[in-house]
């Protein structure tokens, strides 16, 4: 593919996304969901046409894990109130890892029982109930601040989200790992390794966090130059971790953002506006990108040859969201975490949609693996149907419970 190509083509994609603005002023649908129809709709074109837009389900899931999510990760880590995120941190960690477990394990079991078939074993369950459960609060996010919900809601939806993500990718990996025979399923040895990934890359992007917030010190810097900075860093913790340590670079772009904000924040403190601005821009032309794509490489024939099990995994997702949420928060009244609003369960339950990451990791499964077909139609289905459902009513169940 030539320059001339990748150019039309981000062109043609930031185009329907300001297409998206103008029909959302007369469409009452979340803006997220909007790119996804009009990606959907795009499709047919690029077939009645002709058009060659380069997107392929093999390329889809590197340009969204490699491109896009550094973005959307240390954006979205960036902004977040660090007081109360390090407030809620106990809770957002328990829902994050036990509420994770706890959501994968039920829907998994409920899938397995539910499909009861012999193409479709309890390891193939196990990896649909994890990509499942990686929840993106983007829809929602939006929307709690357009209806001035409290700081504390947002925080924990975000932050869930960002640690949920990355738990979700990093147990994946080791899940897919057993299914394709690379390795055994230890208990033992599955525990290392995800703590090993996990705990290395908080590692490694704390440490290049901080390096970037010592440079920044020693420089003047306008807002230029820390645009400059912050994508060398965003980029450069995620290329470092993912490919020359073979830690989590989710994790370690999610810490390098935080520990970079904590650090350098007297420097920070004249350009932080413009910053917030320019990263605000980065990441909302990264969400065209993300549900225009999207809508580009949803397949019809997926949800007829596999209705039944995406309806089951809607049902799974959901009792498994009911009791993530629940335990997690129950738990959290004995450990270290804070007493929460027993309003906010609901809003967390039906504002856990899907989007990014789920994609992103139902493109990568090998085709080797003989229930791939099903577990990326269910993956698909289930981003569909919280974008089309959940994210139109939460606005009313948040009035509704009168947060």
């Amino acid at each position: 593919m030539n320059i001339h190509t990748i150019v039309s083509i981000a062109m043609l994609l930031l185009g329907l996304g300001v297409l998206a603005i103008v029909l959302e002023r007369f469409i009452r649908i979340p803006y997220t969901l909007l790119l996804v129809v009009l990606g959907f709709i795009l499709s047919f074109f690029t077939v009645a046409f002709g058009i060659e837009t380069g997107v392929r389900a093999s390329n889809f899931q590197d340009l969204m894990l490699f491109i896009l999510l550094p973005v959307l990760i240390f954006e979205a880590a960036f902004v977040l109130d660090s007081k109360l995120l390090f407030k809620y941190l106990p809770n957002v960690l328990t829902l994050a890892t036990l509420g994770l477990l706890i959501s994968t394990t039920v829907i998994a079991v409920f899938l397995y029982f539910g499909i009861n078939h012999p193409g479709f074993p309890f390891i193939a369950a196990l990896l649909t109930g994890v990509v499942i459960s990686a929840t993106d609060p983007v829809a929602v996010v939006a929307q709690l601040k357009q209806l001035k919900a409290p700081a504390d809601l947002n925080v924990l939806i975000e932050g869930e989200s960002l640690f949920n993500d990355a738990t979700a990718i990093v147990l994946f990996g080791i899940i897919l790992s057993i299914a394709l025979g690379e390795s055994e399923p230890d208990l033992t040895s599955a525990m290392f390794t995800f703590i090993s990934v996990f705990f290395g890359g908080i590692i490694v992007g704390s440490m290049l966090g901080y390096f970037a917030a010592i440079f920044v010190r020693l420089i003047n810097i306008s807002v230029p130059h820390i645009v400059a900075i912050t994508l060398l860093l965003a980029y450069g913790t995620f290329y470092v971790a993912e490919h020359l340590l073979h830690v989590s670079g989710i994790v370690a772009v999610m810490f390098a953002a935080l520990l970079f904000k904590k650090s350098a924040k007297s420097q920070l403190a004249n350009v932080y506006s413009g910053l917030h601005s320019v990263w605000e821009s980065l990441s909302f032309v990264a969400n065209i990108f993300v549900f225009v794509l999207l809508g580009l490489v949803v397949s019809l024939n997926m949800f007829t040859e596999m209705w039944l099990a995406i309806i089951l995994a809607i049902v799974g997702a959901f009792i498994a969201r009911v009791v993530a949420v629940y335990i997690s928060v129950w738990l959290n009244r004995f450990t270290l975490g804070k007493t929460i609003n027993p309003k906010y369960p609901p809003i967390m339950i039906w504002g856990g949609l899907r989007g990014a990451v789920t994609i992103a990791l139902v493109l990568s499964l090998p085709t080797e693996l003989p229930y791939w077909w099903t577990i990326q139609s269910i993956g698909f289905g289930i981003v569909l149907f919280t974008l089309i459902v959940q994210a139109t009513t939460n606005s009313m169940l948040v009035r509704k419970l009168k947060i």
